[in-house]
């Protein structure tokens, strides 16, 4: 295996990303200069090196040496009676930047797969985090795909004795990921839960 395919796998493990759009990025980063390349270089190790999962939530967010939680963990402004549980990362992002809510969030990591594919969900750090955090709501805000409704109902069971538990409204349409929802929609997806 030469350079090109070894680089081309790496990004084909990128999400949604195949094997014609992998070796693209490779093309890509051959006619750009060898500035750019370094440059690209320096900011994947600045991440790796400022970023760091948060130990409450466990979203990657920039941390400080002296507290390991993010922003949002360690605002004590937040409605600490709620609890909002996601998939991704960008999740968090994008209901952030709706203003709609304004409580805790917990970052599952994925969903449970109907297929039975490999799938991941952070289901012992949540059980974990729930032990040393008492919410009046949980919030169950995952995608309306097959996945995450399956995980919704999952999670709606195991957790009943927690917390009251609803799901987010119907402004999403089925078969929506948060991530690409507008703000406008997930504020009415918020109002409307269940």
């Amino acid at each position: 295996m030469n350079e090109m395919d070894k680089l081309t796998e790496l990004f084909m493990r990128f999400p949604g990303i195949g094997p014609r759009q992998a070796r693209r990025f490779v093309f890509f980063l051959l006619r750009q200069d060898a500035g750019y390349r370094a440059a690209l270089i320096r900011s994947i190790d600045s991440v790796a090196a400022h970023i760091q999962q948060c130990s409450k939530c466990l979203r990657y967010a920039p941390l400080h040496k002296e507290r390991p939680v993010c922003a949002i963990c360690g605002d004590t402004h937040r409605d600490t009676t709620q609890l909002m549980l996601v998939e991704k990362d960008t999740d968090v992002e994008q209901m952030e930047k709706s203003g709609a809510y304004a409580g805790h969030y917990f970052v599952l990591g994925g969903t449970l797969s109907l297929t039975g594919k490999k799938s991941y969900l952070r289901e012992k750090e949540l059980d974990s985090y729930l032990k040393h955090h008492v919410f009046a709501e949980i919030i169950l805000a995952l995608s309306t795909t097959s996945d995450g409704e399956f995980t919704t109902a999952h999670l709606a069971e195991q957790l009943k004795s927690k917390a009251r538990i609803t799901v987010l409204g119907r402004g999403l349409s089925t078969g929506s990921e948060l991530e690409y929802a507008d703000a406008a929609t997930l504020v009415q997806a918020l109002k409307n839960r269940a």
